[in-house]
Parts: structure tokens; sequence; C-alpha cells
């Protein structure tokens, strides 16, 4: 009899352990997984923040994940996602392909791979002289015209309507974000908010190219006839920067200094905010931190096939195939001693960093690593 019990004891305990794992796999279908992420940019510090909050997120769940920063190499980029691809990853998580190729590129490797889930952030894909979509890929972006329309409004806060604002950019069709940030000015320019003085166009996507340049425009240009700049890029916001700087007929020596906004946000534009709050004004940018957790929820949503639960704050619906994070504006004057690119939450709006942004499901609840 005891021997009897005995068993059924055992069995009792092993049924158990067979329900709870089953219910713990339902209840987190990517446990087990094998995900990456795939940037085509070098890292940066808003990258950095990008990726390690994909991991975090990724090892709350049980899922492997692995990144590659390709250097700006298109060829490298393509390599990495096709190697990955073949080892047969479940999920992938790219950033930034070019405009040009990358469209036919994911389109035979989704072909070839039909079981490989991917999430695209910043990659606009184009082809037959006009934008694409690939079924079961989801686009994720940052809303690029808000990341301009949040530095106009700053300045027409300072200036009044009719603001004259110059724009440096590379553009148009250079660089996909470029151009979607360009619909943000142009629908203030023709609202008649913002007039355009001039344009200035880095002849390279370096500090070194946008300084040059830059430097050179304002060489003709009376202070008297212009209110503030605004780049399209942080990288163009550096350069441009040292180029007022540079000149005393800007940098504040000889009458007011042009104020500046830039688009994006790194160590170095913070850096320089809190030195002349007075030149560079404010930054438009997302909270990088953040993206990266939006981009890994919307990748692990499309392996645990539950699409419809993918939201977008932009429009405010579910079951979405293009995600988009609105803008927020970092102000220098409400900058602190202390604050950094990862602290920028305690004095952003309260659109920046904001958790209702992020798709969530049963298993992967909002708060999941915001504990």
């Amino acid at each position: 009899m005891k021997r009897i019990v005995s068993v059924l004891l055992v069995l009792t305990m092993v049924f158990a352990l067979a329900s709870f794992s089953l219910a713990e796999t339902k209840a987190n279908p990517v446990a087990g997984k094998k995900v990456a992420y795939v940037m085509l940019l070098p890292s940066a510090t808003i990258f950095q923040m990008y990726k390690d909050s994909a991991e975090k997120l990724c090892a709350e769940l049980g899922v492997e994940f692995d990144a590659t920063f390709c250097e700006g190499d298109f060829n490298r980029w393509q390599d990495t996602i096709r190697a990955k691809a073949a080892a047969g990853y479940d999920g992938l998580l790219i950033s930034h392909g070019n405009r040009d190729g990358s469209y036919v590129f994911l389109k035979e490797v989704m072909e070839q791979y039909p079981d490989l889930k991917i999430a695209a952030f910043d990659t606009l894909l184009y082809a037959d002289g006009e934008y694409q979509k690939l079924p079961g890929l989801t686009q994720y972006f940052q809303e690029d015209a808000s990341l301009v329309t949040v530095l106009l409004d700053d300045m027409i806060a300072k200036f009044g309507e009719g603001v004259r604002l110059i724009k440096v950019w590379r553009g148009p069709n250079y660089n996909s974000p470029f151009d979607r940030r360009e619909v943000g000015w142009q629908e203030y320019e023709a609202a008649g908010k913002i007039k355009t003085v001039g344009e200035v166009q880095p002849l390279q996507d370096s500090i070194d190219s946008a300084n040059a340049v830059t430097a050179a425009y304002l060489q003709g240009v009376k202070r008297e006839d212009v209110d503030g700049l605004i780049a399209y890029y942080d990288l163009y916001g550096q350069g441009t920067y040292n180029a007022i700087m540079e000149n005393d007929n800007f940098n504040g020596k000889v009458g007011a200094a042009l104020p500046m906004g830039s688009v994006d946000i790194d160590p170095v534009d913070v850096t320089n905010m809190l030195t002349r709050p007075d030149v560079w004004t404010a930054a438009g940018t997302t909270d990088w931190t953040l993206n990266g957790e939006i981009g890994m929820r919307i990748l692990l949503l499309q392996i645990a096939d539950e699409y419809d639960k993918i939201y977008d704050p932009a429009s405010d619906k579910f079951g979405v195939d293009v995600v988009e994070v609105p803008g927020s504006p970092i102000l220098a004057s409400q900058l602190k001693p202390d604050s950094t690119v990862n602290n920028l939450g305690e004095v952003a709006p309260d659109t920046y960093g904001n958790l209702s942004y992020l798709s969530e499901a049963e298993w992967m609840p909002k708060d999941l690593i915001h504990k």
C-alpha cells in the first residue's frame, strides 16, 4: 500500500512539474530564443544605450542576445544579417539600413529564411521610385518631423512667428531620416511660422565637414539678418557649434550670440549646451534607452506571433507595421550641472522616456525592467 502511495506521489509531482513547465512556456513564448541587434553605424553613446536596454529586456525573458556595430559599412551590415539568418537566429533587430538597397536585400533574406523575424529601426525601404513595405517586418522610427518641430517651437518661443533660420542638412533624398525631418520644416514654413534664410549642406557626414561649410557660409551672412540655426544631425550640430564659436560676429563677442538647435544628442552636445547655453540652446531627441526596449519588444512580439499587440504611440493604434516615437526638446536652460545623456529624464518633458509608449503582453508587462 505504501509503495502504491509513493508511486502516486511521484506521478503527481511529475505531472505538477510538467504542468508548471507548460504554463511557464505558455507564459513566456520567447524563452530560449536567439536574437541580435545589427547596427549599420559605429558604436556611440546613444546606440550603446539602445543596445543595453534591448539586452536587459532579453536577459529578463531568457532570450539569448548579441550585437554587432558595422562601422558604417553597408556590405558588412548585409553580411552580418545573412550570417545570423543562416545560423538559425529567431529574430534580428536591425538599424539604420541604407535607403537604397535595404528593401531588395531584406526581401531576399526573408524569402530565403521565412521563419526569421525582423524589426527595422530607422530603415526606410525604397525601390522602384517609391517607399515599400515587407509583410511581417515592422518598421520603427523616431518621429523625425517632430524632432525638428520641437526645435522650431523653441525658436518661435524666443523670436516669434516668422523667425529667420539657417538650416544645416544634406538633402533632398540623401538620407531618409533627413527627408523625414524636412517634412516638419516645410510644414512650419508653409504656415508662415518660420522663414528660411539659407541652407548649409556638409559634403560629408562629419564634424569637420559641417564646421568647414558652415564657417564659410557664415562669412557671407550679416548677424542682424538671421535669428537662429537648426542642424538636422548632432554631428552637424557639433561642427556648426564650432563654426559659430570661431566667428566673433556670431559667438557673442560682437553683439548677441547666434542660438542653434540640433537633432539627436550625445555627451559632447550636452557638454556644449552646459558650456554655452546661449549658443547651443536645444536638442530634439528621443530617449535612446527606451528606444532599444521598444524595438526589442516589437521583435519579441513578432517572434511570439502576437503582432496585434505591437503599439504605435504616434497614432495610438495596435497591430501596426509602422511605429514612431515622438520627439522631445532638451533645453539648455533646463539642464543641471550634473546632466548627462543618461539622466535627461530629470529635465525632459513627459514625452521623453514615457513607458506608455511600450508594446506589452501578459508575459512582457511594461514595468518588466522598470521595477
